[in-house]
């Protein structure tokens, strides 16, 4: 006979990757468990080791368990805790710093209002600056990679090359940690990421003309000097982590707002959350995603990606946009003075791909959600040309 345990009283060895990800897929699918995960007295998993997993990334509280042998259970995701971890219980007081990023989830969603006249098509940004550390997405894959590694739990150092977020999400974690980072930077950053590194502790590098030329450096020096190097450009953790937390917020939030939720446009870097939002919503049912990368110039963030090395996994966007470093600023600061709120250039991207897609008839009635990676206080020397003094 099944019982229902909490997942976290629960131990279990690692398994395939590929295996979990065939397993999560029919989750969000079937939208739900279907056969009991077998484990002893103790809480030791004995079978079923790939459904314990996947209900772990999934974010799942609890799982259907049994003792002798495996029992088709078919419990509803949502009945084992699905959406706890993206439902705040409101009171928002923490006990630690790392609590900010996990538990006081999930990230707004804000209407946009006044960038189209058209009333049947509605645009949704995810202000994903509401995060702590960087006041971007980035804390999400920072946390979630130095979460899962035991690797970085047992060095007191930790290596990355970044543009910027991620750098200045990991110098504050390892600050909070209590552990030492050093973060290279190709040239020409954002002003704020070096005043934040040196603000947080972390020692930096800065050269080469992007992350491709550095990051083999800054996982060789690990190497060398026994540092942890998450390398953000191959972890699955940069993905799963919007598996869990930021697909399943705009899934969450659409349904409270009672939204017709029928894309998602988000900007691509290492190409993580473009991903991650691809295997959940793909998996989830029609929703389609749409990622921007940027076309004749540099957008902070944002670069071109190559499709024939991408994440290992089947899941792609639906849709690729390209967009200007000058469409992205105007694009930002048109949200800014209709609702107040200023994008950084990435969000920028984002908002000026969905007003593309929608001026080529790409896009059906229905609510679209834009992730907005950062705030645009970060760059505001870059609107310097492009508004009215």
């Amino acid at each position: 006979m099944s019982l229902i345990k909490n997942i976290g009283e629960l131990k279990a060895k690692k398994v395939g990757i590929n295996a979990v990800l065939d397993e999560m897929r029919y989750m969000l699918k079937y939208d739900i468990q279907k056969e009991s995960v077998v484990i002893n007295e103790g809480g030791e998993v004995l079978e079923n080791s790939d459904v314990y997993w996947a209900l772990r990334f999934l974010g799942a509280r609890l799982a259907s368990v049994s003792f002798n042998a495996a029992e088709f259970v078919e419990a509803p995701l949502e009945f084992l805790g699905f959406y706890d971890d993206v439902s705040s219980i409101g009171v928002r007081t923490y006990e630690n710093p790392l609590e900010l990023v996990y538990k006081d989830r999930p990230t707004p969603i804000l209407k946009l209002n006044g960038l189209i006249k058209d009333e049947g098509i509605r645009l949704w940004g995810k202000l994903e600056f509401y995060n702590p550390f960087s006041l971007s997405i980035k804390d999400r894959v920072a946390w979630y990679m130095i979460e899962n590694s035991e690797e970085a739990k047992e060095k007191d150092c930790i290596i990355e090359a970044s543009s910027g977020n991620t750098g200045v999400a990991i110098a504050a974690i390892s600050s909070i940690n209590k552990k030492r980072s050093k973060i290279y930077v190709p040239a020409n950053p954002p002003r704020y990421v070096e005043r934040l590194l040196s603000i947080y502790g972390s020692e930096f590098v800065i050269k080469g003309s992007s992350t491709d030329e550095i990051i083999g450096e800054a996982i060789e020096e690990a190497r060398l000097c026994n540092a942890y190097a998450p390398n953000q450009f191959k972890n699955i953790f940069n993905v799963l982590v919007h598996v869990r937390f930021t697909a399943k917020e705009i899934e969450y939030q659409a349904r409270f707002s009672k939204a017709k939720l029928k894309g998602v446009f988000a900007s691509m870097g290492t190409g993580g959350h473009v991903a991650g939002l691809s295997f959940y919503f793909h998996n989830r049912g029609q929703v389609k995603v749409y990622g921007v990368q940027p076309k004749g110039g540099k957008i902070p963030g944002i670069k071109k990606q190559n499709f024939d090395n991408w994440w290992g996994i089947e899941e792609r966007p639906d849709y690729i946009l390209e967009v200007t470093p000058e469409d992205a600023i105007k694009a930002s600061v048109l949200v800014a003075r209709s609702n107040g709120v200023l994008p950084g250039l990435s969000g920028g991207a984002v908002v000026s791909a969905f007003l593309k897609a929608y001026h080529r008839g790409l896009l059906e009635e229905g609510d679209y959600v834009a992730i907005i990676p950062d705030s645009g206080i970060k760059y505001l020397e870059a609107f310097d040309t492009y508004i009215d003094r």
